[in-house]
C-alpha cells in the first residue's frame, strides 16, 4: 500500500474515532458528519489504491459507482453509503437535520461497515494487516 493510501486510511480511522466520541458525548450532528467523512475517506483510499484519482465529491454512492469496476461486492455497502451521503453537508449546518441517538448510532455503525469492507479489500489485496 502506498503512502497516499495510508494517509487517507489514517484520516478515515480518525474520523471514525471522532464520530464514536461525538455520538457518546451527544453531539449527534457531528457524529453523523464524521461518520460520513470516514466512509468518504475509505472510498477515496480505495480509488487511489486501484489507480484512480478521487473526485472532489462527497456523494458516497457516486464514489462507490467509481469503484464498481474494481470490486465485486460493492452491493454490501450500498445502504450505508446512501445513508451516510446525507450527512456530508446537511449535518454541518443548523436547522438542516433533526438527528436522534438512534440515527447517530446507525450512522457510526454504517461507517464501521464501510471500514470493515474497505479494510478487507485493501489488506487482502496487499497482503498486509490492518
Amino acid at each position: 500500500m502506498n503512502a497516499q493510501v495510508e494517509e487517507w486510511v489514517s484520516y478515515a480511522h480518525e474520523d471514525l474515532e471522532v464520530a464514536q466520541h461525538a455520538s457518546r458525548a451527544g453531539w449527534l450532528k457531528s457524529a453523523c458528519f464524521h461518520a460520513q467523512q470516514c466512509g468518504e475517506k475509505w472510498l477515496k483510499a480505495l480509488l487511489i489504491y486501484y489507480g484512480q484519482s478521487p473526485t472532489r465529491s462527497h456523494d458516497l454512492d457516486y464514489l462507490a459507482d467509481l469503484l464498481e469496476p474494481f470490486v465485486d461486492n460493492i452491493g454490501v455497502i450500498r445502504e450505508a453509503v446512501l445513508v451516510l451521503t446525507e450527512y456530508a453537508v446537511a449535518a454541518r449546518y443548523p436547522n438542516r437535520l433533526s438527528i436522534d441517538d438512534n440515527e447517530a448510532n446507525q450512522a457510526v455503525q454504517y461507517a464501521k461497515e464501510v471500514q470493515v469492507w474497505a479494510e478487507a479489500l485493501l489488506y487482502n489485496a496487499s497482503g498486509q494487516s490492518p
